[in-house]
């Protein structure tokens, strides 16, 4: 090609590359610049989007190492540590609860009457006196049932030391003694020297008994009877104070003897009372206690001793009758009394 073709040609292609680098320039610098106005904008609307409390920044309270816990209601917030858990937890509030008892005098803290566990008047001895048991009168409608006597209060064996205590000769050690005697009829014969001594040596050991030491009389012929100075309420186990010892011997003077013999009834009725000993007095040979019966009474005493006291007419006949047995398997004693030797009324 001729010169004078090329030197346009070439003149052309510098001005297009001239052309081109200049527009590559104009282009980068509106780049930055947009950049930057890209990251003030979003600058400013994370400035304007994010919300502010209007409460303003809440100010954590100082703490000591340990685990806290964070109750939060709207903007505000509580803190607490293990101890206030727990407490709450159950309930408690000591700062009042020292507050008050600080305002409390040492009076206002014993315990009201009202308050007091134990009632009284249920095992202290009533001071009623027997209504209707006049002197020498027939007071067999007038005596308790017994059927009602494991209803009343029970004996307590926390009271004092123990004592000792003997009908015709039998010894009994303990607390609470149980007096269960025979009034049969069969108990008038010799000129009602049975019953008479039988009712003396019973007041008699009543008198060995002081305050603290406990007692029940229960008379029996086919029916079962109990003392009980207070016709209104159940009979229970008495404590052996100066009254009630006068009225209980006021109660066995004028227990009359009648009708048949039964045993066992009372026998059962004294041991559920579960004293240190009974003493069973009877002049009954018949109806006797069978092997069965005495099995029964040694299963239900719970550490009973019984003493028998056998009231018979002439010398002992010896033999190993049901009362020597019943006292033998209860760790008791056996007395023969030949009442043709009790003093003359």
């Amino acid at each position: 090609m001729p010169r004078s073709q090329r030197a346009p040609i070439e003149t052309g292609l510098a001005l297009d590359v001239f052309a081109h680098s200049s527009d590559a320039n104009r282009r980068r610098v509106p780049a930055w610049l947009l950049s930057a106005l890209l990251h003030g904008v979003i600058l400013i609307l994370c400035a304007v989007i994010t919300p502010v409390p209007s409460g303003g920044i809440t100010v954590e309270p100082p703490r000591s190492g340990g685990i806290v816990l964070v109750q939060q209601t709207g903007s505000d917030a509580k803190y607490f540590d293990e101890q206030d858990h727990a407490q709450a937890a159950s309930g408690a509030q000591p700062a009042a609860a020292d507050s008050a008892d600080a305002a409390r005098s040492p009076a206002d803290m014993l315990p009201s009457a009202t308050d007091s566990p134990v009632d009284p008047s249920a095992v202290l001895p009533s001071a009623d006196a027997p209504g209707g048991l006049g002197v020498g009168a027939d007071v067999a409608a007038a005596l308790p049932a017994a059927g009602d006597l494991t209803a009343g209060v029970g004996p307590d064996r926390q009271l004092g030391k123990g004592t000792q205590t003997y009908v015709f000769g039998a010894k009994g050690e303990g607390s609470i003694f149980i007096y269960v005697f025979d009034r049969s009829d069969s108990m008038n014969g010799f000129e009602g020297r049975p019953l008479a001594a039988s009712k003396a040596e019973l007041i008699k050991s009543l008198q060995a008994l002081q305050a603290i030491h406990q007692f029940q009389i229960i008379f029996y012929n086919a029916q079962v009877t109990a003392f009980n100075p207070s016709p209104s309420q159940p009979p229970k186990v008495m404590f052996a104070t100066e009254q009630n010892k006068a009225l209980a011997a006021q109660f066995v003077r004028n227990v009359p003897a009648y009708n048949g013999t039964r045993h066992i009834e009372p026998l059962r009725l004294a041991l559920r009372l579960a004293p240190d000993v009974i003493f069973f007095l009877t002049d009954a040979g018949e109806p006797q206690l069978s092997a069965a019966d005495l099995e029964s009474l040694q299963r239900l005493n719970s550490g009973t001793v019984i003493n028998t006291i056998e009231f018979g007419a002439g010398p002992d006949p010896g033999g190993d009758n049901f009362l020597a047995r019943l006292a033998r398997q209860n760790d008791g004693q056996h007395v023969y009394v030949d009442v043709t030797r009790l003093p003359e009324l």
